[in-house]
């Protein structure tokens, strides 16, 4: 359709330089000699000269060219938001399926982090100790609170003391190095 628009709008601009050449031709034919100035002066005003054809046709077909405009314009902002409610929809479902694996996710982590926990409380508290002594400390704080408090106290004995005590204060929560100091 913006096609045909184009077109129209080109052979109307076309119709309108061709009748104005037309017009100016004979009118350049039939033209008086300029005036002076001071006789341009003392004449009367010229009455308005009146509409060339060419004007006329652009008046004319002004108000259908600005509708198919408007036209034009109305069936593009509809395609577009043809395709932005694509696009939405797109997101959408990359969303929902994105919010699905987080889900699987962490139930593996949590069935995961349960069989660790379950496999170091069978472990002697000596090798056990030595496990967590060499894990991160939010790891091994999980997975003591995840224990019997029996097992995680015979682990913390075994472990180097400046861990079992650095362990056991992220336990209770104290991250705070003043707060340490007071303990």
């Amino acid at each position: 359709m913006s096609k045909f628009v184009d077109e129209c709008r080109k052979a109307g601009v076309l119709t309108c330089l061709a009748l104005q050449l037309i017009c100016a031709g004979s009118a350049a034919q039939a033209q008086t000699p300029p005036q002076k100035p001071q006789e341009a002066a003392a004449a009367p005003a010229q009455p308005a000269i009146p509409y060339r054809d060419s004007q006329l046709y652009c008046k004319n077909i002004a108000e259908a060219a600005s509708d198919a405009r408007i036209q034009w314009q109305t069936w593009k902002m509809i395609a577009l938001e043809g395709r932005l409610q694509a696009r939405i929809a797109e997101l959408q479902r990359k969303e929902r399926e994105f919010q699905a694996w987080v889900e699987r996710r962490e139930q593996l982590l949590e069935q995961v982090e349960d069989q660790v926990v379950s496999i170091i409380g069978r472990m002697r508290p000596t090798a056990a100790a030595e496990q967590l002594s060499t894990t991160e400390e939010e790891a091994a704080v999980g997975v003591l609170l995840k224990l019997k408090a029996r097992v995680a106290s015979a682990i913390l004995d075994e472990m180097e003391p400046a861990r079992a005590a650095q362990l056991t204060q992220t336990m209770m929560g104290f991250t705070d190095p003043e707060l340490q100091r007071r303990f």
